[in-house]
């Protein structure tokens, strides 16, 4: 009689033990699944341009070079020589010692008179206006000194009051091709130094 009963058990206890692992195994996957994430397609950085000014741009501008006149130091005090003679008029006792007059000196090149002169200009190259500050509707000046070589060639170029840094940079770079006749003395060009120039940088309408 236990025999069977048992035998009667077995078929029906199978498919129950079949149907929990089915259930436990797609319980198991939904578990360890991991969800697709759908990758964001990543948007292009944006470009921004500051200050540009476009090519075709035409801007109205002026540039003023103003010419310094270099400040003449004063002559050195010269030493006259004091004549210590014994007085020979007993009437004052006072001698008089007057300086000997230098003579007048003229340089002369295969005959003809070369005076001395102060260095001219005869090259100027007009700098060009900052597109930067022209964009900024900016303007300026500056003002610059330089020395005068006896070739004529322009060196040794300082700024010595500038609006702006771009300012000084196109004048520097205008002031180093300009050309001089140079400064001539005893009929010899001579190195001449302290030449100051101001360039004004000026936007009209």
């Amino acid at each position: 009689m236990t025999a069977m009963i048992q035998n009667l058990r077995t078929p029906m206890v199978l498919p129950v033990a079949a149907a929990i692992t089915v259930g436990l195994f797609l319980l198991m996957r939904d578990l360890i699944a991991v969800p697709m994430v759908e990758r964001v397609q990543q948007s292009e950085t944006p470009r921004f341009v500051i200050n540009d000014v476009p090519d075709d741009t035409e801007l109205d501008v002026r540039i003023d070079i103003t010419e310094i006149p270099p400040v003449e130091p004063p002559p050195p005090i010269e030493r006259l020589p004091v004549d210590r003679a014994v007085p020979t008029d007993p009437g004052d006792g006072v001698t008089y010692a007057l300086p000997p007059v230098a003579p007048t000196e003229i340089s002369h090149t295969g005959g003809l008179v070369t005076p001395d002169r102060s260095p001219m200009p005869i090259v100027r190259i007009e700098p060009v206006f900052p597109a930067r500050e022209a964009s900024r509707g900016n303007s300026g000046s500056c003002t610059v000194i330089f020395d005068i070589t006896p070739q004529g060639q322009t060196t040794n170029i300082r700024s010595l009051a500038c609006d702006s840094r771009a300012f000084e940079q196109a004048t520097l770079n205008a002031v180093s091709r300009w050309r001089y006749n140079p400064q001539i003395e005893n009929g010899q060009p001579i190195y001449f130094r302290g030449a100051t120039t101001r360039l004004d940088y000026r936007l009209d309408g």
